[in-house]
C-alpha cells in the first residue's frame, strides 16, 4: 500500500514567479540537511531547472546514496511531476519507487499555495510500516525545510 506525504506553503507572490523559483532552484540548494535526513550534494545529468518531460537526473546524497529522477509532468506556472527510481543507502530496501508532485494555486494576485505530495511505493509489505515511520515522522519537517527555501526564492524575486 502506497504510504503518501503532503506539505504545504503560502507564497507572497503571484504563481509565475513561485513556479519559476521552484523549477529552477538548484536541487543542492532546495534539498539540504534536516536531522537524520540527507541532503543533495551533487548532481549528474540534466541540473535545473527541469525543462522538459523526460529530463534525468542522478541526485547524490550527503549520505553516499543516491536516487534517479525523472520529469513525468509539467504544466509551466501550474503544476510539475517526477518519479523517482533507483534508490539507494538506508531507503533501497524500503522503497520501490516514489512519485512526486508539485502543484501551484494562485489564492490572489501576489499570493500562491504551492502543494508538494510524495507517494512511496514500498519495495515489500515487511517494509510498509518501516517507510511508513520514517515518511511520517521524518519527510514532512524535510519538505517543508524545502518550501521555505523556494519561498525565499521566489519573494526575493519581487521585493
Amino acid at each position: 500500500m502506497p504510504v503518501q506525504i503532503s506539505v504545504s506553503e503560502i507564497v507572497n507572490a503571484p504563481a509565475h514567479d513561485v513556479f519559476s523559483a521552484a523549477i529552477s532552484i538548484d536541487a543542492r540548494e532546495l534539498i539540504q540537511k534536516h536531522g537524520i535526513m540527507p541532503g543533495i550534494s551533487d548532481v549528474d545529468g540534466h541540473d535545473a531547472p527541469w525543462t522538459a518531460l523526460g529530463d534525468i537526473r542522478l541526485q547524490k546524497m550527503s549520505d553516499g546514496s543516491s536516487v534517479r529522477e525523472e520529469l513525468i509532468a509539467l504544466t509551466p506556472d501550474e503544476t510539475f511531476g517526477y518519479h523517482l527510481t533507483g534508490f539507494t543507502g538506508a531507503l533501497a530496501p524500503l522503497v520501490k519507487g516514489a512519485r512526486a508532485d508539485w502543484h501551484f494555486t494562485q489564492v490572489s494576485a501576489a499570493k500562491t499555495k504551492i502543494d508538494w505530495t510524495y507517494v512511496f511505493t514500498p519495495a515489500s509489505l515487511a517494509a510498509e510500516p518501516v517507510l511508513w515511520f520514517i515518511v511520517k515522522l521524518f519527510w514532512p519537517g524535510y519538505l517543508k525545510a524545502a518550501l521555505r527555501r523556494v519561498k525565499e526564492k521566489a519573494e526575493s524575486k519581487i521585493h
